[in-house]
C-alpha cells in the first residue's frame, strides 16, 4: 500500500489568489524593504488587504511566498 505523502497538497500560504492591488503593494514594500525584511514588509502592506482577509493573510511567511511565486512568473531579474 501506498503511502499518502503525495496525496496531500502542502499549503504554504492563503489559499484564495492575492488581489492585484495587494501584489502591487507587496513588490513596493519589497523595493523600499528589501527582500530579506519581512516583518517591515507585512506591517506596510497590511492596512491594504482587501475585504475579508484573514488577520494572518499578510504574514512573513506568507509575504515571503507570494513574493517568490512573483519572481517566478515575472520576466524581471531576480
Amino acid at each position: 500500500m501506498a503511502s499518502g505523502v503525495g496525496k496531500h497538497k502542502l499549503l504554504l500560504g492563503p489559499t484564495e489568489p492575492w488581489s492585484i492591488r495587494e501584489k502591487l503593494c507587496l513588490a513596493s514594500s519589497v523595493m523600499k524593504s528589501g527582500d530579506q525584511n519581512w516583518v517591515s514588509v507585512s506591517r506596510a502592506i497590511k492596512p491594504f488587504a482587501e475585504p475579508g482577509r484573514p488577520p494572518d493573510w499578510f504574514s512573513q511567511k506568507h509575504c515571503a511566498s507570494q513574493y517568490s511565486e512573483l519572481l517566478e512568473t515575472t520576466e524581471a531579474p531576480k
